[in-house]
């Protein structure tokens, strides 16, 4: 009798917190609305790391990073598909948006971005948080929770391919490696990675936005959300990038597919992916077929979802993905309980 009884209790739990997932998640477009989207810049060693945030800031926060030479508000049409009740701040990344730039002279490697999350935990004075991170950003929540074990509660990837860059481990391969990355010191590449604002070229706005477009596979629509924080006016009717120059090639280390199936396949942090069609198409993931094998994973902590679309589809048609990343989210209650 007692160990029927035991059974009900647990079966009765199991209602109720499925029960509160599927409630949570039917409010979700209805509670997104109502979030507000407000600017804010903290101070670090460096200079300013700018972004934006959505939401009330006394719920559960979700940090937003974004990928290589793009902007925090990439991220905005996805965000007003997900759940209000948790606090959503995006980062402009060093050298990108309206952040400014990590001092001249030296590379971006992806170990001197990782820094930067550590810098708005501490300022935003989170104990823990979540983490969402698209293509490099993904690979700097990877290293951070490496480097910070049990800060980060829960990870949402948004198609992390720089971080599934692999290098096959012989000599001639890490003299391959070090001339794509290193060889920007040659005096000629040096001086336009390294250059000021003023050396950048100008473009009217149809023609940035055309690149844009063309280089991200982006709709109209979807590059204006990113081209509003990357674009500053460079006079004559003309604009400019605020990119540093340096974020064209960030450096990341030679690992094999093996190491990086060794090193990721053993974390504990629960964690989506979205992997787009696109990108396994161009066999971006050829080495580290790990992403969509789930008996790699040994904690059992990890889940993916295959989209059809490109590299940027959570900027253009985010409806592909949003309902799956929410209901992961949600589960953040469920843990708790």
């Amino acid at each position: 009798m007692r160990i029927f009884s035991l059974f009900n209790i647990i079966k009765l739990k199991e209602s109720v917190l499925n029960s509160l997932t599927k409630r949570l998640y039917s409010n979700v477009q209805f509670l997104t609305k109502m979030a507000d989207e407000k600017e804010f810049s903290v101070e670090a060693p460096w200079g300013k790391i700018r972004g934006v945030t959505w939401g009330n800031p006394s719920h559960p926060p979700v940090l937003v990073v974004h990928g290589k030479l793009d902007v925090c508000t990439g991220f905005r049409p996805l965000v007003k598909l997900l759940p209000a009740t948790f606090y959503y701040v995006a980062i402009d990344l060093p050298g990108n948006g309206r952040s400014d730039h990590l001092p001249r002279g030296v590379r971006y490697t992806v170990f001197d971005l990782v820094p930067a999350v550590e810098v708005v935990k501490k300022r935003f004075g989170w104990d823990r948080f979540i983490y969402m991170g698209h293509s490099l950003g993904a690979l700097i929540g990877k290293i951070y929770n490496i480097a910070h074990p049990g800060d980060i509660t829960r990870v949402v990837e948004l198609d992390p391919v720089p971080a599934h860059h692999t290098w096959p481990t012989t000599r001639e391969a890490l003299r391959a490696w070090y001339q794509v990355y290193y060889g920007s010191y040659e005096e000629t590449k040096y001086k336009k990675f390294h250059g000021t604002p003023e050396t950048a070229p100008k473009y009217t706005y149809e023609k940035a936005q055309q690149l844009m477009m063309a280089s991200r596979n982006m709709t109209k629509e979807a590059s204006a959300q990113v081209l509003e924080r990357c674009l500053e006016p460079a006079g004559n009717g003309l604009y400019r990038f605020t990119y540093d120059q340096r974020m064209k090639e960030v450096t990341v280390l030679p690992f094999s597919g093996e190491l990086l199936r060794k090193i990721y396949t053993s974390a504990t942090t629960p964690t989506f992916a979205v992997i787009a069609q696109a990108e396994i198409d161009r066999k971006m993931y050829e080495t580290c077929e790990f992403v969509w094998d789930l008996s790699a994973w040994p904690n059992k902590n990890y889940s993916f979802k295959i989209v059809d679309g490109s590299h940027d589809v959570h900027v253009y048609n985010p409806q592909c993905l949003a309902e799956d990343v929410a209901k992961f989210l949600l589960e953040h209650f469920k843990a708790k309980l």
